[in-house]
């Protein structure tokens, strides 16, 4: 006959415990939400569904997940299915209120695509853009896509260090509007303004 000691029974309970911890810390990342959205095929049909938001480890919503993939479910069937950056155009969909879009582009070379977010969309120019952030959240690094109405495309970086270097790039990019490279050419003269730089850049590129 086994006899159960203090000791054993303190085992177990802490085997319990940290069993209770792991579930409890666990279970909130498989807790599942979805919202209305649509996604676009590359076939350009506008498919209504449901999109699944990609939740954290812990529980918390994270939306930078969805640059790698998107998992849509099927609200009749309940089947689901997941696109990766070239399985489809875009998609989209609203959360608490607040619109999302994001498009498949390339990033810092024609070959790496990712889901990206507009930032500008106008006739003569497009800005995509991706954003990377450490554990705690803040914010490391900014990634543009410039996409010119001939599709041709221009990858600039908060990473890039030499400011000059941006109008290099876009001097390039709109090499034949002499007028929009004179512009360039007054830009870039702070970092706290690229980003400002940029837009207003592909904005003038309507008028020039």
């Amino acid at each position: 006959m086994s006899i159960i000691t203090p000791l054993h029974i303190t085992r177990k309970m802490s085997i319990n415990i940290i069993l209770f911890v792991l579930l409890g810390l666990c279970a909130p990342a498989y807790a599942q939400k979805t919202a209305e959205g649509f996604y676009v095929s590359n076939s350009n049909d506008s498919i209504t569904t449901q999109i699944k938001i990609p939740m954290s480890l812990f529980g918390s919503v994270d939306l930078s997940k969805l640059i790698f993939k998107v998992e849509v479910i099927d609200s009749i069937n309940q089947t689901s299915q997941k696109f990766k950056p070239g399985d489809i155009k875009s998609f989209g969909f609203v959360f608490e209120n607040i619109n999302y879009t994001f498009f498949s582009q390339p990033t810092i070379t024609k070959r790496n695509l990712k889901f990206l977010q507009p930032m500008l969309l106008t006739p003569a120019t497009n800005i995509y853009v991706f954003k990377t952030a450490d554990q705690n959240g803040r914010a490391v690094g900014t990634f543009y896509t410039l996409e010119k109405n001939d599709g041709s495309y221009a990858f600039l970086s908060t990473g890039i260090r030499n400011l000059d270097n941006f109008k290099e790039v876009l001097k390039e990019f709109y090499k034949e509007n002499l007028q929009l490279q004179q512009l360039i050419e007054t830009k870039f003269k702070s970092r706290m303004a690229i980003e400002k730089d940029i837009i207003n850049i592909a904005k003038a590129a309507n008028i020039l």
